[in-house]
Parts: C-alpha cells; sequence; structure tokens
C-alpha cells in the first residue's frame, strides 16, 4: 500500500513460531497487522517476501492443489464470524461431509459426523440444521466442528471470541485449551491482552507491522518491557492469569500505560 506516494510495509520483519501443543497469542489494536499476518499465512494475501513453513516444509501458495493439500488441510482458520466458514445453504452435515472430504484416510459416516459434534459439544440433532438455526456461541463450536473435520495440527484463530459474550468466551476458551492438550498447535490473534492471559503460552505484541515485544505470557504480562504493551495491559478487561491479576499489573505499570497512551 502507498500513502502520499511512500510505501507502506503491513508486515515488517515478522518472524514467529510455534510448536505442537502450544498457543503463540498475537495482540495490537486495530491496524497493526495481526489479521494481515494470518491471511499471509493461509495464502489470502500473495506478494510477500520472506518464507512460510509447515513442519518444516517450504509452503509455496502457488504450487497445485494437490502438493498444497496437506497444508491445507493441516492448518485451519477460524473467524470472528463463523459465518466466514459456514455456508448458510447447507446442512452442517453437508458442510462436514464437505471437510471430510479433504482428508483421504476420513471415513465420512453418521458416527464420524457425530463425534465431531460431541467434540464441540453440541447434539447430533444438529446435524440436518443450517446455520441461521443456531446463536453466535453454536455457530463458533460449529466452526470449530468443521475445521477438526480436516485433523489439523494448527489453529489459526483470529478474534474467535471478540463477538460472543462473556460467558460463551469462557467456553469457547475451554474447547480451545481441551484442543490444546490433544497437541494442536494454536496462533491466536485478538486486540486483548486479557483473553490471551487466560490461553497463550508465548505472546507476541504487534503494532504497526512489527513486533516490538514477544516472549513467555506470564512474564510478558507481569513485566512488560515496552511502554506500548504496558498500555495494553490497562486497557485490557478482568482477567486472571495462572495466578497474575491484570488489575495488580494495570496499577503497577500505570506511568508506563499513561507515557504510551497517545500510541493508542
Amino acid at each position: 500500500m502507498s500513502s502520499g506516494g511512500a510505501a507502506l510495509k503491513a508486515l515488517d520483519d515478522v518472524s514467529l513460531s510455534v510448536e505442537p501443543g502450544r498457543v503463540l497469542g498475537i495482540v495490537g489494536e486495530s491496524g497493526s497487522g495481526k489479521t494481515t499476518l494470518l491471511r499471509t499465512i493461509v495464502g489470502l494475501n500473495r506478494g510477500y517476501s520472506g518464507a512460510i513453513r509447515y513442519r518444516g516444509q517450504m509452503v509455496d501458495h502457488a504450487a497445485g492443489k494437490t502438493r498444497l493439500a496437506p497444508f491445507r488441510a493441516g492448518v485451519q482458520m477460524i473467524f470472528q464470524d463463523p459465518g466466514g466458514s459456514l455456508n448458510p445453504f447447507r446442512t452442517i452435515r453437508q458442510t462436514l461431509m464437505a471437510a471430510l472430504a479433504r482428508v483421504p484416510s476420513a471415513v465420512p459416516d453418521a458416527t464420524r459426523l457425530g463425534a465431531l459434534l460431541d467434540q464441540v459439544g453440541i447434539n447430533a440433532s444438529a446435524l440436518d440444521r443450517r446455520p441461521s438455526e443456531f446463536s453466535g456461541g453454536q455457530l463458533q463450536r460449529l466452526a470449530i466442528a468443521r475445521a477438526l473435520a480436516c485433523d489439523p495440527t494448527v489453529f489459526l484463530c483470529d478474534e474467535p471470541t471478540s463477538a460472543l459474550d462473556v460467558s460463551i468466551q469462557a467456553q469457547i476458551l475451554d474447547l480451545f485449551a481441551k484442543l490444546k492438550n490433544e497437541g494442536r498447535a494454536f496462533v491466536f490473534v485478538t486486540h486483548n491482552l486479557g483473553v490471551l492471559g487466560h490461553i497463550a503460552d508465548t505472546i507476541a505484541v504487534m503494532f504497526r507491522g512489527r513486533v516490538v515485544e514477544a516472549g513467555p505470557a506470564r512474564r510478558l504480562i507481569a513485566e512488560p518491557k515496552e511502554a506500548y504493551t504496558a498500555a495494553l495491559i490497562a486497557a485490557s478487561p478482568r482477567l486472571k492469569h495462572r495466578g497474575v491479576l491484570l488489575d495488580n499489573a494495570r496499577r503497577r505499570l500505570a506511568p508506563q500505560a499513561a507515557a504510551a497512551g497517545s500510541a493508542l
């Protein structure tokens, strides 16, 4: 992009990785490059320089469907709006069948479909209903079931709880925690550092397309090095992370947050 003839970098020298059974949280204000990063990973944005690797192998989004099939099944995206992955004209059965068709070893029978719904806490009676018949929280669970049908190793989550009320947010985060314990990796994007304090192992803070601070979640929340990070913590909802109260962090970091206020 350009502004007044000057080139603007949506992403600038971003280098991150995530291991199986771990959650990498990415936080920053709107426009910091978080969603652009996820869209670039899955190939929705092209024309970037640098490399994307999956299981140690380079990912070439210009390659044919056959070569990209393992990546497309293994890396699944969960959107803020579940409608991004649920066709409103298809029943849930049809949506899950289409996802299972992408996995050669999958057996798309009624037992498998019911098991997918059971994993996300939805009754099998949902199979013959359409997305318009479900609440927002149920739709997000169904979107996760659709992703699970591909048996992914990595979930890319773009603000997956921001449109949900607090109680439903907690249920979705608990579901992600269960999937994490199964050995699946997560890249979890949000503007809310408090949510990441609930689920992330490591956190990367983005500002204007760059990672300005990264480290273990507990350390970063309790002892941020950057004033911008302190300002994000001060603006976070009240959540507890492994014994670290964000309210306490707010009080201790108030001077730093005030100094960074102009950046927000």
